[in-house]
């Protein structure tokens, strides 16, 4: 008899490895959007890793590089009609990765505040 499996234990077991699994899934979820994504050591555009007193720096609500600021900027100038194109590679095509690039940014940002994501953020801090 001491060879016998308590079913209803083993299931309980189980339940508690599933929901271990789950939880573990919505803290590293949270962990890439909050931490990754708006990481403060690198370029929120080309990943870049900046020096410690470059960190704090922002242009337009974003943290670049200076080549990806600089590039934001020519991006603003073209958009507002103000000249031409610096450089012939920023072209028609160059101008909508921007644009995709910032439409990308603009959905981060409302996922991140959507009540969806602010209960699973509640629940990873609460544990519940």
């Amino acid at each position: 008899m001491s060879k016998i499996i308590d079913i209803e234990e083993r299931l309980r077991q189980e339940q508690q490895k599933r929901l271990q699994v789950d939880r573990a899934k919505k803290v590293e979820m949270v962990r890439k959007i909050l931490q990754c994504t708006r990481c403060l050591s690198r370029c929120v555009k080309c990943g870049l890793h900046f020096e410690t007193q470059q960190m704090y720096k922002r242009y337009e609500g974003f943290r670049f590089c200076d080549s990806c600021q600089e590039e934001y900027h020519e991006y603003l100038r073209l958009t507002r009609g103000q000249g031409e194109p610096r450089y012939p590679w920023y072209n028609r095509q160059w101008r909508r990765t921007w644009e995709t690039w910032l439409a990308y940014q603009q959905a981060l940002k409302e996922y991140g505040e959507s009540p969806e994501f602010l209960d699973l953020v509640r629940e990873v801090e609460w544990g519940r």
